[in-house]
């Protein structure tokens, strides 16, 4: 089973090779002109794991950093629903097995163990007269049956299985996507949650600076008490704004850890940033190749392949089997000692009924046509999905754009009520304006990369790969533009 799972990462790696599945991400700290994109590696290692339980390695005892495919290749070791996905599997392979079981023999072996006798009394002219005979003894027996050819039953059978077996592998296949999707969206969650606990807290130290200059301008009596109170009000406010940043981080955190499959464990940090890489796709490729390669629309595909070959093992129920037996039995402890034996070829039909088998069929054909419009709205679906995240892609992208220039607005605007309090001419109602248009237009970018990264990593999942990234950012943001 280790070598399954280890075979399930290596395909993972191939899934996470992107903005949202590697650790490629933007740095706001100035490297390189600005900005620094580092590559982590997927390293696969070998699962441990015992009969019933998967060994997660790590405890709160152990810190560690993380990137995005850290993240990954835990959960594909770890997370409960992947290894029952893999289990899932393994039920349906063996029931190819068990189809094409029917040309196995059947072995029958048996022992009778039996006292039989008789016991006669009669009368005559010249008294009575008895005789008694008894026997005991035993007959072991033993039969094979061997079924030769059955006109395509069997076969048919087999490959609906083997079908609903790679449709199986395909559902693995998509739940890997999902899991990988999951991990996406929540750690950019918590990226994003990380930023605005930063904001909230420069929120906090600017305003304990406007406070302490209240206090100033107060006692010179240049300002009123009105300004000290309000500052006071504002940083309080700011105070519980951190808090619940706070708290929607923890939570954030706590989410990660149940989708890798160890949610006990929290002693850890992340190391990657939102990404702002563009990518080098276009609606229609990403529709074609969504069509070519999404799990979920193969193995709709896979499960329609089984429903036909079921429908072609039922009409094929009208035909026999030719199969070869054979017998023995050796009597054993008897006055006479018995042996029999036999072997031979029969053509057979089993409990053949053709009303019955006209009924399978016509469930069979109306299971076949069910699957069918299922793959076709499965069909529909990856379509509509896939061109809606595209769309969405282009809007967020323009969204990043729009909202870095409401920024630069926002911070020139609060580098002016700054300036005209810290010099006597200005009010704290100005100052107030001018600090909550700041903090949401930073609030406004983040969010906007935020929507950016999880809108890209959900157009991977609907297409079943990454997103190939191109050589540009969507724009280049340095640490001082925020």
């Amino acid at each position: 089973m280790n070598k399954k799972i280890l075979s399930v990462i290596l395909l993972a790696s191939v899934l996470v090779v992107s903005t949202g599945g590697t650790a490629e991400a933007f740095s706001f700290k100035k490297k390189n002109n600005g900005s620094a994109i580092q590559a982590a590696k997927v390293k696969t290692k070998k699962t441990k794991k015992t009969e019933n339980e998967l060994q997660v390695p790590y405890t709160n005892d152990i810190h560690s950093v993380f990137t995005l495919s850290d993240c990954v290749e835990n959960a594909i070791k770890y997370n409960p629903a992947i290894q029952a996905s893999i289990f899932n599997e393994d039920v349906y392979k063996s029931r190819i097995g068990q189809a094409w079981a029917n040309f196995f023999p059947e072995i029958s072996a048996g022992i009778n163990l039996a006292r039989s006798g008789n016991k006669y009394i009669g009368g005559g002219p010249y008294g009575g007269s008895m005789s008694q005979y008894v026997t005991m003894g035993y007959i072991p027996t033993v039969s094979a049956d061997m079924m030769l050819f059955d006109f395509g039953k069997t076969k048919a059978s087999a490959d609906s299985a083997k079908s609903s077996y790679e449709a199986s592998k395909e559902d693995t296949k998509e739940n890997i996507n999902t899991i990988i999707y999951k991990i996406k969206s929540t750690y950019f969650n918590i990226l994003f949650a990380q930023a605005q606990v930063k904001v909230y807290e420069d929120t906090v130290a600017d305003y304990e600076l406007q406070l302490s200059q209240a206090w100033g301008f107060y006692k010179y009596g240049t300002k009123p008490k009105v300004d000290v109170v309000t500052a006071e009000y504002n940083l309080g406010k700011a105070k519980l704004n951190l808090v619940k940043a706070k708290n929607v981080l923890e939570v954030a955190r706590v989410q990660l850890s149940q989708i890798m499959g160890m949610p006990e464990y929290t002693n850890y940090e992340l190391s990657d940033q939102l990404t702002l890489n563009l990518f080098d796709i276009t609606e229609e490729n990403a529709i074609n190749t969504a069509f070519e390669v999404r799990p979920e629309l193969i193995s709709a595909k896979k499960s329609a392949e089984a429903a036909k070959y079921g429908m072609r093992a039922v009409r094929r129920g009208i035909a026999p089997d030719l199969n070869i037996f054979g017998s023995y039995g050796n009597g054993i402890g008897n006055e006479y000692n018995l042996q029999s034996g036999q072997v031979g070829v029969e053509l057979q039909y089993t409990n053949l009924n053709l009303l019955r088998l006209k009924k399978q069929y016509d469930e069979a054909n109306a299971l076949y046509k069910q699957v069918l419009a299922q793959y076709d709205d499965v069909k529909h679906s990856v379509y509509f999905n896939v061109k809606k995240n595209y769309l969405e892609l282009e809007t967020d992208r323009e969204a990043i754009v729009i909202a870095k220039l409401a920024l630069d607005q926002a911070k020139e605007q609060y580098r002016q009520v700054t300036g005209r309090y810290k010099a006597g001419v200005g009010n704290a109602i100005e100052l107030k304006d001018g600090e909550n248009t700041y903090l949401n237009a930073r609030l406004d970018f983040y969010n906007a990369m935020l929507n950016y990264n999880v809108t890209a990593a959900s157009l991977e999942r609907e297409i079943g790969l990454p997103l190939k990234k191109a050589d540009k950012l969507v724009i280049d943001v340095k640490a001082e533009d925020l």
